[in-house]
């Protein structure tokens, strides 16, 4: 399954930068046209995607001379779009598919009484605004507003939104490479996910209440994941690799200390927590969840497993680490990160995540986590015993099964949230 992974992405990988710079233009000008679409503009990353643009433009990746014309253009089509379905099918239209985006009718009311005083303005400032910037070009729409008008004003608004949009990236860029010099350019965006992260999940729990208390170990278990995978990415892909040393020593070590028994023993471990056997398991998992009716397991387990293994090999892909010469078994991908590692990790942190709240007994659940993470440990083991992983690969592995799983976790109830709700109302 890995083999097969890694040769998909290869290609990818190889012109992974051809990509970014041919195909970057069309899918900023396609995110940029969706955000000003109302009902689905607030669920679109366009501003995010503006102001990377701006930051790949000082990384001369794009060309910031292409760049602000593409978000231009996009970001007026997109108003018009908005305007014109304003125009055509009027209020009604907003308040029915609002409700799936929790746009309160008061919300709409309050924006008609201020465009109505403040019609030049609103289009201006409106573009500033996440929650307005899909709204008002439909409001105005729907208030019979002369086009010629609409057009003035939105032209005025779009140009200085996106010169501030892209502007802030590429400032954002020039200073990341001052930053990423004294710390690692990994470290600095871990450190940027992991406050978005934060960020967007206090924005969440403070409008909806919905992450239990027990959620919160997810979120901390999710940024410890993120910043051991980013450091171990990052060592990875340096020409002198911090944690070199300690890789060659481990594997001296378990090469000098082989055994009959260790051997057979470890290599019924890693036969046994295989991302094979694992996925095959988890599907049994998936179908039961289904068959339950428990939707959101189902889909945290899919989710989870798949994206992590994918994302897997799509990084081997990136680094191309070469497994240690002299492994008991033959692999054929590369090393980093180990995708035994991943699978494992995955699987009992969804176990612990599923039932263990559900052990009263405290001993009893105290000792069904420690025997989970045991287990993750000790199959991390059987890869480095059996010389097919440096020990890096490992850390990297079960890092990234951690962060990937609790995002998913975190993920799941937030969309769960949003799907009841629609079936309120």
């Amino acid at each position: 399954m890995m083999v097969f992974m890694t040769h998909f992405f290869g290609p990818i990988i190889s012109n992974l930068q051809s990509i970014i710079e041919h195909g970057g233009y069309f899918i900023l000008f396609l995110i940029t046209i969706l955000e000003g679409i109302p009902a689905i503009g607030s669920l679109v990353p366009g501003h995010t995607a503006v102001i990377l643009s701006g930051f790949l433009s000082r990384l001369h990746i794009l060309n910031i001379g292409i760049v602000i014309p593409v978000v231009v253009v996009a970001a007026m089509i997109g108003d018009y779009t908005g305007y014109f379905l304003g125009k055509k099918y009027g209020y009604g239209f907003l308040k029915t598919f609002g409700k799936l985006l929790f746009i309160k009718d008061e919300y709409i009311e309050k924006a008609k009484g201020i465009i109505g005083k403040h019609t030049g303005k609103s289009i201006i400032f409106g573009r500033f605004n996440p929650i307005t910037r899909p709204l008002v070009p439909f409001i105005i729409g729907a208030s019979h507003v002369h086009q010629n008008k609409f057009w003035f004003y939105d032209f005025i608004g779009v140009l200085f939104w996106t010169l501030l949009s892209i502007g802030i990236g590429y400032v954002f860029g020039a200073s990341y490479h001052m930053a990423a010099g004294v710390m690692g350019k990994f470290i600095i965006i871990a450190i940027l996910i992991s406050v978005l992260i934060v960020w967007g999940y206090s924005i969440v729990n403070k409008k909806f209440h919905i992450f239990a208390k027990y959620e919160l170990f997810a979120l901390f278990f999710n940024l410890i994941g993120l910043y051991g995978f980013f450091k171990t990415i990052q060592d990875a892909l340096k020409d002198r690799a911090y944690m070199a040393e300690l890789d060659v020593w481990i594997n001296v070590f378990f090469s000098k200390n082989l055994s009959e028994f260790g051997i057979s023993f470890m290599t019924a471990i890693t036969n046994i927590f295989s991302p094979t056997y694992i996925s095959i398991f988890m599907f049994f998992g998936i179908i039961y969840f289904i068959y339950k009716k428990s939707w959101r397991y189902a889909i945290i387990s899919f989710t989870s497993i798949a994206g992590g293994l994918l994302i897997g090999a799509f990084i081997k892909e990136i680094v191309l680490r070469p497994r240690p010469e002299y492994a008991l078994i033959i692999e054929n991908d590369f090393s980093f990160p180990s995708g035994h590692a991943i699978a494992v990790t995955v699987f009992f942190t969804l176990l612990i995540y599923f039932f263990a709240r559900k052990i009263k007994h405290t001993l009893w659940r105290e000792v069904f986590i420690s025997f989970s993470v045991f287990l993750i440990v000790l199959t991390s083991v059987s890869r480095l015993y059996l010389g097919v992983h440096w020990f890096s690969d490992a850390v990297a592995g079960i890092s990234f099964g951690l962060f990937w799983t609790t995002l998913m976790i975190l993920l799941a109830r937030y969309i769960g949230m949003i799907i009841e709700s629609v079936r309120e109302k």
